[in-house]
């Protein structure tokens, strides 16, 4: 069925192969086809390519967020986009990455889908309705609620920010909370248990609004550990959404599974990471106090494990590859001696295509190339139930890097959105709250 060589366990194949002819993988919101498609990863690696943005996208929105003192936005953590609003889970600041408040905590703001700033949800605190940090942002569209993680529990709100109630968030059997939740449908959440302690019984479990679990999903992957290591490799991504279904992946797995009517969790894709792969063996050794991160990870690619999501559309993946500096050449547009720098991949579900991205030459920053209007890269953050890639970029930014040496650099396919951005960057000011930028699919 997988006809690359891969270094996974015996039994871990195995078990791959009989849960895909089991449950006889059919038709989602992303194009199926008869075998667990193979993202590959390792074999791409070196050979970059600048991707211009027409490729996807027919044209651009650009939707300033309004700023004044109650939503002073620096850092953007995560953001959840509908057809009348926009969230935003960012540090408070302005016209800079951000100012931090006490404990790193962040804040949540409601913009309406023209971005005029509506409400700041839930606050800072330790009453009801209110959180001591953000752990998590998730969406019920067809109710119109919002949903704050935190630590023990899921925060309820109106998206006009009215606190309904606080759901507690099921425990393993160590006592830690779940994590990394998503709302599926109905009373239905999805959250997934960190395997600290590496024989975990199970990672990905079902819950519905009063906390009770409905179902659980065995943990296949057990190793042992001498200590109770807090890892992020331990952690799950965020879920992602396209249409009804909810795709989920541990950092430490490389098989992404999504989960159908039935409440099954079935394998589609799998990114092929060669020797590269985080195995039990390096999971194992990974102890507190005596292997540092950087040792445990000095050969290893890590796939959206970091601040930038994975996103699924029904016709490609977008994801972010972790790279720890050894592993391969360093690419030319990286200028730093950090220990880890970032890639962009993308994958064409049609067409079983795994591409890695060049950097824009000018910029020298990853994402498509946009050649619509001469803007920023793009490289989306969410994707919406309107088939619509969003992006979010920084005032100060786009004051810094547009300018005309910028344009005569690019190629511009639509003048007359040219304009328009030219327009909009006379009217912004380096202080001024991020940009959210909205991508219009190809059908």
């Amino acid at each position: 069925m997988i006809k690359c060589a891969m270094t996974h366990s015996l039994s871990k194949i195995q078990f791959l192969l009989l849960l895909c002819l089991f449950f006889a993988c059919r038709q989602t919101g992303i194009e199926l086809t008869d075998d667990i498609a193979v993202i590959d990863v390792i074999n791409n690696l070196g050979k970059y390519r600048e991707i211009p943005v027409s490729e996807l996208v027919t044209e651009f929105e650009y939707i300033p967020l309004e700023t004044n003192d109650n939503c002073l936005i620096g850092a953007v953590y995560r953001m959840l986009v509908t057809s009348s609003h926009i969230f935003i889970q960012g540090y408070v600041g302005g016209g800079s990455p951000g100012v931090i408040l006490p404990g790193g905590a962040t804040r949540c703001y409601a913009f309406s889908r023209d971005g005029r700033f509506l409400c700041e949800i839930g606050r800072v605190g330790q009453g009801p309705g209110e959180y001591q940090n953000i752990a998590g942002l998730c969406v019920d569209e067809n109710n119109q609620l919002l949903y704050i993680e935190s630590h023990l529990t899921l925060l309820e709100y109106t998206w006009e920010g009215v606190f309904r109630r606080s759901i507690r968030k099921p425990q393993n059997l160590d006592e830690y909370p779940g994590s990394e939740i998503n709302f599926v449908r109905d009373n239905l959440f999805i959250g997934h248990f960190q395997n600290h302690r590496g024989n975990e019984p199970v990672n990905f479990i079902l819950f519905n609004d009063s906390g009770r679990v409905i179902k659980t999903f065995d943990n296949h992957i057990k190793f042992e550990r001498t200590d109770n290591v807090v890892s992020m490799y331990d952690h799950a991504m965020n879920p992602f959404r396209v249409s009804e279904y909810i795709y989920v992946k541990e950092n430490s797995n490389d098989t992404l599974f999504y989960l159908n009517e039935q409440n099954e969790l079935i394998p589609q894709f799998v990114f092929h990471l060669g020797k590269f792969t985080y195995s039990k063996e390096k999971r194992r050794r990974e102890v507190r106090n005596t292997v540092s991160y950087i040792d445990a990870m000095k050969d290893v690619l890590q796939i959206s494990n970091g601040l930038l999501p994975m996103i699924g559309t029904p016709k490609n993946i977008f994801f972010s590859i972790q790279v720890t500096a050894g592993i391969i050449p360093r690419p030319k547009w990286i200028k730093d001696d950090s220990q880890f720098f970032m890639l962009l991949g993308i994958y064409d579900i049609a067409n079983k295509n795994t591409q890695v991205l060049e950097a824009d030459p000018f910029s020298k920053r990853l994402g498509l190339i946009n050649d619509l209007d001469g803007g920023l890269p793009f490289w989306p953050k969410y994707y919406t139930s309107d088939n619509e890639l969003i992006d979010i970029w920084q005032a100060y930014e786009m004051k810094d890097l547009l300018t005309e040496q910028y344009f005569v650099g690019h190629e511009i396919k639509n003048p007359q959105a040219h304009q328009k951005l030219k327009d909009l960057l006379k009217n912004l000011d380096y202080e001024d709250n991020p940009v959210v930028v909205i991508a219009k699919l190809k059908r």
